[in-house]
């Protein structure tokens, strides 16, 4: 699984942890709530909540159905090393706010695909442009046209 992201997926039995990020086995759980009453003790099983537990960093991953509810983080793929630590930043504050609002996260990817262009040695100033010279240059036409796609 070396250098493949498997994102978090309810009942998968390995994947990239939303906490640590690596690809490690997770062990899966009822939530579970303990209670006394009149001196007795007794759990309840909530099946709408699921918990799976990290091998790895030992950190749980809360979910309701199919959803992450914590921690608040998105399951997408780190970003890459390589960037400058600017576009980072903006990549990940852009997958944080995905599930929350998917406009606020596709206006950050916006900036921060218009910073990479600037570091590619384009003007910065009109994306469309830059993204074509880039596509003149050697960028595969796939990414142009993946860019496209959501309106850039």
């Amino acid at each position: 699984m070396k250098g493949q992201y498997i994102s978090p997926e309810l009942n998968l039995k390995a994947f990239n942890c939303a906490h640590c990020h690596v690809y490690s086995h997770q062990a899966w759980y009822f939530l579970r709530s303990s209670q006394e009453a009149n001196g007795y003790g007794y759990q309840h099983e909530d099946r709408r909540f699921r918990v799976s537990y990290c091998e790895r960093c030992g950190k749980s991953t809360i979910w309701h159905g199919e959803l992450i509810i914590y921690p608040q983080t998105s399951i997408v793929e780190p970003p890459n090393k390589d960037l400058p630590e600017d576009i980072i930043n903006d990549y990940e504050e852009a997958a944080l706010v995905l599930g929350t609002s998917p406009r606020s996260a596709a206006a950050l990817l916006r900036l921060a695909i218009q910073k990479l262009c600037k570091v590619l040695g384009e003007p910065g100033k009109d994306i469309n442009t830059d993204i074509k010279n880039l596509v003149a240059k050697g960028l595969p036409s796939k990414v142009q046209e993946a860019l496209a796609v959501f309106g850039l």
